[in-house]
């Protein structure tokens, strides 16, 4: 005779039984056992830690799924953007190339922005000029000033951290979460954002 138990077995109980077809089911989609092992243990912890959230004990394995797609889900989502950092820094390291971002797009920058170069260093406002606005190859750059790539960028980053200090001094909150226009460019400039 079968029991309630046997019928509707314990998310402990499917997992120990099933783990061969996850195991499979993650290594065909990963291609790599130890990852597969590593991916099967979050997921397992998952399990256990949202059993209680299975409301229906008799789709129990529709479930496990679920949660397993979405833990491999996650882990692709996370090795994805941790290979793309290390992908990025790797390319602006060796040829001064990074990628674009909505602070770098002149098209959505605070339109003070122009008016704030000329209060950074002269080598700062140089760098953003000929990057930024004149769009000039950053390789050309860093040969004319004679640096490497690498230190251009890392010259290029202080420049623009300088650049953003003055336009959060300048134009206040509304450039507190990003740079774009916010239309303030009429307003008096503070007397100390002149030293910048």
């Amino acid at each position: 005779m079968c029991t309630t138990t046997d019928r509707n077995p314990s998310a402990e109980t499917r997992l120990i039984n099933l783990r061969p077809a996850f195991l499979s089911f993650l290594a065909k989609r990963l291609g790599n056992r130890a990852e597969a092992e590593d991916v099967f243990q979050e997921f397992c912890v998952r399990v256990l830690t949202h059993k209680d959230q299975l409301r229906d004990a008799g789709r129990m394995d529709a479930w496990l799924y679920a949660v397993l797609r979405s833990t491999l889900n996650d882990h692709f989502r996370t090795t994805g953007r941790a290979k793309s950092l290390r992908e990025g820094v790797a390319r602006e390291a060796t040829t001064g190339v990074t990628s674009e971002d909505a602070a770098e797009d002149m098209a959505v920058i605070c339109q003070c922005v122009r008016e704030l170069v000329t209060d950074l260093r002269p080598s700062d406002a140089d760098l953003i000029r000929r990057v930024y606005f004149d769009e000039d190859a950053r390789t050309d750059v860093a040969a004319d000033l004679g640096l490497r790539p690498g230190t251009l960028s890392v010259r290029l980053h202080r420049a623009r951290a300088a650049l953003g200090d003055a336009l959060a001094v300048h134009c206040g909150p509304c450039c507190r979460d990003g740079f774009g226009d916010c239309a303030c460019g009429a307003r008096q400039r503070p007397a100390h954002a002149a030293g910048l």
